[in-house]
């Protein structure tokens, strides 16, 4: 889904290879990827919120993300 690949999707891949190979598909474990931290000063939470037409980018400090939580929650009761 954070790919946004559809889990429909990715289950009838799976269940055709495994028709194919006559044995079940494992997934991978946990791969680990390098990136590059962001200075501090420069750490941000970015949320888009899209209702129609309209869309709206709120940029949040990431050291006030429990405001954030608390604020998204209400905009989305």
């Amino acid at each position: 889904m954070a790919h946004g690949i559809n889990a429909n999707i990715v289950h009838g891949w799976r269940k055709a290879a495994r028709e194919r190979s006559g044995q079940a598909v494992t997934m991978p474990g946990f791969v680990p990827l390098a990136i590059e931290a962001a200075p501090a000063a420069d750490r941000h939470i970015e949320v888009e919120v899209r209702r129609g037409a309209v869309s709206m980018t709120i940029t949040w400090p990431l050291s006030a993300s429990a405001e954030m939580t608390t604020w998204m929650r209400e905009l989305l009761r």
